[in-house]
């Protein structure tokens, strides 16, 4: 979730999950993530930052958390296992709750260079790497991965990281060319649980892919025995997921609405206020232009939010977003 979940968008989710909930389900019991990770970053912004805040320098942004998010885990990619042995101390010493080593991003330019799911053809390495994270840290180790690079090897790559010294394993069930085509194949996660039951491993199993609601992810944990699911894209297309969570509704039956059944103006508000919260914390640290990732998710389908979308598509500064927004509320009012 590159240049998307960063600290801002992170405390957010809390905040609103939180606020948007019925009342019978806010405060202690309110709908939470229940563990959240970073933005990928390369191995070694880990002893930069770490030294960079030594010398009263802020670091590397996506090493960036406040204490609402814990337990936080920083997700972490490379091809160097002596790296990874720094960078476990480093994110030990920035108090992390936990190291999370990406073998799984698909992107053509990081496979070139060896990394993440190109070290599931690469299997000696990646066993040096989580070797060296144990090394360099008692921090719990967890790898997030796909299920093959070309052709499914569930058996073969899974069951070969479940031999591993590593505390959980996330299969996204799609192989890596297959990158965000088509449904992923929640029958492989399955497999991978029946594989560390077989084996007796106390590794913890999470699934990964396509999920969209807090229902659907309850459904996946009962069909495959996993021991939880983690959300990555379903989060960014809809902020309010865990606030309607069916285990913890309210009596009265209030519920929280879909997403895209919100009226134009609470999307809007919500919109609002992720600009001013993101600008509010990075100022100039960060680029602006990052924002319109998460623009099409806010603004309404409709003819006037299409016209809206291109406008603010168009825009280079949070100012001028937020007059665009501005001018969207008086044509709504007019």
């Amino acid at each position: 979730m590159e240049d998307v979940t960063d600290t801002v968008y992170r405390r957010l989710i809390r905040e609103w999950s939180s606020r948007a909930a019925p009342r019978a389900t806010t405060g202690d019991d309110a709908p939470r993530p229940t563990v959240m990770f970073t933005e990928f970053t390369r191995v070694d912004a880990a002893v930069r930052t770490r030294d960079a805040r030594a010398s009263g320098a802020p670091g590397n942004g996506r090493l960036r958390y406040h204490e609402s998010e814990r337990p936080i885990v920083a997700q972490i990619w490379g091809t160097r296992p002596e790296e990874f042995r720094r960078a476990a101390a480093a994110l030990d010493e920035l108090r992390f709750d936990g190291i999370d080593l990406n073998m799984g991003c698909p992107v053509r330019k990081i496979r070139k260079a060896g990394a993440c799911s190109a070290l599931i053809e690469r299997p000696t390495l990646a066993a040096e790497i989580i070797a060296a994270c144990r090394e360099g840290s008692r921090l719990p180790v967890s790898v997030k991965t796909r299920i093959g690079l070309s052709r499914v090897r569930t058996e073969e790559w899974c069951g070969f990281l479940l031999e591993q010294p590593i505390d959980a394993l996330t299969v996204h069930p799609r192989t890596a060319d297959q990158m965000s085509d088509g449904w992923a194949d929640w029958r492989e996660v399955r497999r991978v649980v029946a594989m560390r039951d077989a084996a007796a491993a106390g590794t913890v199993v999470l699934g990964n892919g396509d999920v969209r609601s807090l229902a659907h992810a309850r459904r996946l944990v009962e069909q495959t025995g996993a021991d939880g699911v983690m959300i990555g894209r379903g989060i960014f297309a809809d902020p309010l997921l865990f606030a309607r969570d069916p285990a913890t509704s309210a009596a009265d039956g209030a519920a929280t609405p879909e997403w895209d059944a919100l009226d134009p103006g609470s999307r809007l508000d919500y919109l609002e206020e992720h600009i001013r919260r993101f600008v509010g914390y990075w100022n100039t640290g960060r680029n602006y232009e990052v924002l319109k990732k998460f623009y099409r998710n806010y603004v309404p389908r409709s003819a006037a939010g299409r016209a809206l979308l291109e406008r603010l598509y168009e825009t280079h500064d949070p100012d001028a977003a937020l007059d665009e927004i501005a001018r969207a509320r008086r044509l709504m009012d007019a």
